[in-house]
């Protein structure tokens, strides 16, 4: 999940004096890390972790859309076992580079870039397996 200082970076221009934004004011002011809460329900049976995605170059606007737009952060995909499957067949067209993962939109000549998925080293042929996403 973000910092509260990555989120403060737009959040001090945007959405300001919105009332979801003053728990990100206080925990700056607090000097504590947010808590976050949970945008996407998933069965118990279905194990996610945001950093390893984060890790491997799959930006927030994947899952998530313009979250420029969004004064709180929702949930743009399906993320049904499908959606899933379909992006750990072919995780290149959702890859970001590093620079681009907290944008808060996906950039207009945004293009596959196979090189990244090599760059994060992405081994496509375990992603399928069901212990990747079931514990």
């Amino acid at each position: 999940m973000p910092s509260t200082h990555t989120c403060l970076t737009c959040h001090s221009q945007i959405f300001t004096d919105t009332p979801m934004i003053r728990p990100l004011l206080e925990s700056r002011a607090a000097s504590v890390p947010m808590r976050w809460h949970v945008v996407t329900k998933l069965p118990s049976h279905v194990y996610f972790n945001h950093s390893i995605h984060v890790a491997k170059g799959v930006a927030c606007f994947s899952c998530h859309g313009d979250v420029g737009a969004m004064a709180l952060t929702a949930g743009a995909q399906p993320l049904t076992m499908r959606w899933c499957l379909d992006c750990h067949k072919d995780p290149a067209p959702r890859l970001s580079p590093r620079t681009e993962l907290f944008e808060a939109v996906r950039p207009k000549d945004e293009h596959a870039r196979p090189e990244l998925a090599a760059l994060y080293r992405v081994r496509t042929e375990s992603l399928t397996d069901c212990a990747t996403c079931h514990h």
